[in-house]
């Protein structure tokens, strides 16, 4: 009995959806690469298409990888520390739950020699979990706040694409981004009016400001892209765009983000080149642009760390209002837009066999006096150093599924240790101008498996 292309897929799909992932920032809260092929590359995918996944880094990649399935999942482990010295004794500890399970699935149809369409499921986010043990823990303002604090957001992307191969060297793509993601806050009660709160908002009704447990949020985007092949297929050239994806608000957060609940997707775009250096050896190169600072609950200043008589640093006039938590312009974690680098070599060892390594670099996008909102969410790494294989495979599965060969690929990442010092505006003496008085600091491990299909 032949499963088949189609059924496979479909049973897929419904596998993933019930998974429950979640996902944590390494390039500020996306993951440096989708599928384990690019992630064992640094995350390089826009003009070097391996597999199933092509989608997720340019729908125009899909003529070029054949009919295939691609399934896999990653263990991944985000190490996310802070320290904070306030009026009383000092605060140093780690989130909770460093291990996660992190699911990637794509497949692609070659209809004809000119078309294909295929579809990926992408995720990214961010979490913290804090045990507000010691009563002058920053978000355990006077001992009034639930136990633990932190937040945690889900974001998760399926991309129905097709692709048109105009002629010999170029192809066209073309994906919707259909949109969902889950957020939860728990623990921030001090984030409320004054004086039982820190007077980031004076509204003494901010009712959806934290404890409200999952909130669901959906959208819809597109993404754009081409790519070339010249030199006898030995230079590829690639360009992806991905619009802003605009989402529902978080009505039971509407008093915490900006904009009422307001939390879209950001706009990304990128740029990529591979060179076959010889028959056996590739290399390839990407650069992609994240427009964090475009996002308001994302790219809003936090409170002013500078003047702590004067959180809103958006608001310098009389009428504070707009720029508070849940307002037009309100508080958010301030962060800017980020530039990330990957290449990526692999070798073929023999025919069945093949070595990759990389490395990924994306500046940390949040600046040294932001760190107060951003001990919830440290997207600090910087650093990346990969690894990874794909052993070909003539296995009873593939033959089952109907597939002419499989292939089982790993992949392991590794993001050092990176720690931001800044000030926030609760120092040591109840305000604090210039020096430092806290930090953020985050590591990363991931090691991943997949197995692939080409029918």
């Amino acid at each position: 009995m032949k499963v088949g292309f189609r059924g496979l897929l479909l049973a897929a799909v419904a596998i993933w959806l019930v998974v429950p992932a979640r996902a944590f920032a390494t390039n500020g809260f996306f993951l440096i690469g989708y599928g384990e092929k690019a992630n064992g590359m640094g995350g390089v995918g826009v003009a070097f298409p391996q597999d199933g996944l092509a989608p997720a880094y340019n729908p125009a990649g899909m003529s070029w990888v054949g009919t295939r399935f691609d399934m896999g999942a990653e263990l991944f482990r985000p190490v996310r520390c802070i320290y904070h010295d306030s009026a009383t004794l000092p605060v140093d500890e780690c989130s909770h739950g460093q291990i996660f399970l992190i699911p990637n699935m794509g497949g692609v149809y070659r209809a004809s020699p000119r078309l294909a369409y295929g579809f990926a499921v992408v995720g990214a986010g961010l979490g913290t979990n804090y045990t507000q043990q010691q009563p002058n823990y920053f978000f355990n303002f006077q001992g009034r706040a639930s136990n633990p604090a932190g937040v945690s957001l889900t974001q998760m992307q399926i991309l129905p694409s097709i692709a048109y191969k105009w002629n010999r060297h170029n192809s066209f793509g073309a994906s919707l981004a259909l949109a969902a993601q889950v957020f939860r806050a728990y623990g921030l009660q001090a984030f409320g009016p004054a004086p039982t709160g820190l007077g980031f908002t004076s509204n003494p009704n901010a009712s959806n400001l934290t404890n409200k447990g999952p909130d669901w949020s959906y959208g819809l985007g597109f993404r754009l892209g081409w790519l070339g092949k010249y030199f006898h297929n030995r230079l590829s050239l690639g360009v992806n765009y991905s619009s802003k994806v605009y989402m529902t608000r978080f009505k039971r957060y509407s008093d915490l983000f900006a904009q009422n609940g307001s939390f879209d997707i950001p706009e990304n775009y990128s740029a990529g080149f591979a060179y076959k250096v010889t028959p056996k050896v590739d290399v390839a190169m990407d650069v992609e642009e994240i427009r964090y600072h475009d996002i308001a609950a994302i790219g809003d200043p936090g409170p002013n760390a500078a003047n702590p008589s004067n959180f809103f640093s958006l608001c310098p006039g009389t009428d504070k209002t707009p720029c508070e938590l849940g307002g037009p312009q309100g508080l958010g974690f301030g962060w800017t837009n980020q530039t990330v680098y990957k290449f990526g070599m692999d070798y073929k060892w023999n025919p069945r066999l093949t070595l990759r390594w990389g490395v990924n670099y994306g500046k940390n996008p949040i600046p040294a006096d932001q760190i107060l909102f951003n001990m919830l969410a440290p997207g600090v790494t910087e650093y990346h150093l990969t690894f990874g294989f794909t052993r070909v495979t003539h296995d009873a599965l593939t033959k089952y599924l109907g597939g002419k060969e499989g292939e089982v690929t790993v992949s392991y990442q590794h993001a050092f240790t990176y720690t931001l010092k800044g000030p926030t505006a609760f120092g040591p003496s109840g305000g604090i101008v210039n020096g430092t008085n806290a930090s953020i600091a985050m590591k990363q491990d991931a090691l991943g498996m997949s197995y692939g299909i080409k029918f």
